[in-house]
């Protein structure tokens, strides 16, 4: 007999039982992803931020003098007896260059071939520095030069060869300066990239940027007193360094994308700037750092400009070459990328 109840079927596809698998379809509007996808996430991010992290601390925690190039003038005798105390007291400090007299030491000094350097004459030992090139190697020379005073039982005076700035006497504004410089040849390759068309014009658009940027910058070194050399010769240093950075970074956006741009401004930003060795010597690095350093363009761009700075320009063609390098780069890329344009448009066009 029935009962006269009536069962209504479940909400669903029909004859299909509730259960797990009804009530598990995403809803619309989410997105789910796999659990593995956020660890993955976590990991890369942890490694990344660890090798930042090392390439920050290690060079930092490991920065000593090694192999700083210095001179000693004077007679032969007691020249080789002075340097034979020196590669005693500190072997693997400093890296040691004979000159027949003060004179030749200082050109020395002028020409960047060494830091300074102790100048013997008839009146005794003079130390001879240059906080222009190394604010930090100086004050080193200064307190070798005050050990040296205390073994000999006579004061040894220190003389500067090429001094800082006035208004920047520690040399803080060029180690600054490197920040602004790298900023410099980031931004304008993401302008240049939205706001230009053609794979050329955005390469012009770029330099063009890097030439008026040199200029303003420098200008306003001068301003603030940082720089007291020539405007002109600072101004192309800087626009030099920019362009080198900048048309790299713009041919690997061009080439790879904003995976490829990313990894270039991770290269520059995050290795080249501490490994620069702008804050104290490139010399104060470990291997294999000061060589990775020196080949990087805020490394050899930061030794352009305080050769352009502080000597005339002295000593920068090895730095020149390392940035006319990347730049080259730069354009080999700009170039893959305009004749892939160029293919892709005809291929499209047929």
């Amino acid at each position: 007999m029935s009962s006269g109840t009536t069962h209504e079927a479940p909400a669903g596809v029909a004859g299909q039982p509730p259960g797990p698998a009804a009530s598990s379809s995403p809803r619309p509007g989410i997105e789910y992803l796999p659990p593995g996808g956020a660890w993955g996430a976590i990991v890369a991010l942890t490694i990344l931020i660890g090798l930042v992290l090392t390439a920050f601390t290690l060079p930092a925690i490991n920065s000593e003098p090694r192999g700083v190039p210095i001179g000693i003038a004077g007679p032969a005798p007691a020249v080789q007896q002075l340097a034979g105390g020196l590669s005693a007291q500190a072997s693997e400090a400093f890296s040691v260059t004979t000159f027949a007299d003060e004179a030749h030491l200082s050109q020395a000094i002028r020409d960047r071939e060494v830091y300074g350097g102790i100048a013997l004459g008839p009146s005794g030992a003079m130390m001879l520095t240059a906080p222009a090139a190394s604010p930090v190697v100086a004050q080193g020379l200064s307190g070798l030069a005050a050990q040296l005073g205390q073994q000999q039982g006579r004061a040894v005076p220190v003389k500067e060869v090429v001094s800082l700035p006035a208004d920047d006497s520690r040399g803080a504004g060029l180690a600054t300066a490197l920040l602004p410089l790298l900023i410099g040849s980031i931004a304008p390759v993401l302008a240049m990239n939205r706001l230009v068309r053609g794979t050329w014009a955005k390469l012009a658009g770029v330099l063009t940027t890097a030439v008026v940027l040199g200029a303003a910058l420098a200008g306003l070194l001068h301003w603030y007193g940082v720089f007291g050399g020539s405007w002109l010769l600072d101004a192309a240093a800087m626009a030099a360094v920019i362009a080198a950075m900048s048309a790299t970074l713009l041919g690997l956006l061009l080439v790879a994308g904003y995976p490829g741009f990313g990894l270039g401004v991770a290269v520059f930003l995050l290795l080249g700037n501490p490994l620069s060795g702008l804050a104290t010597a490139p010399e104060f690095l470990a291997e294999p750092w000061r060589t990775i350093g020196a080949w990087l363009p805020p490394g050899a761009g930061g030794q352009l400009l305080r050769s352009s700075a502080y000597f005339d320009g002295a000593g920068s063609g090895p730095h020149l070459l390392v940035l006319g390098a990347w730049f080259l780069l730069g354009i080999v890329l700009v170039a893959v990328a305009s004749r892939k344009r160029h293919t892709t448009a005809a291929v499209t066009a047929a």
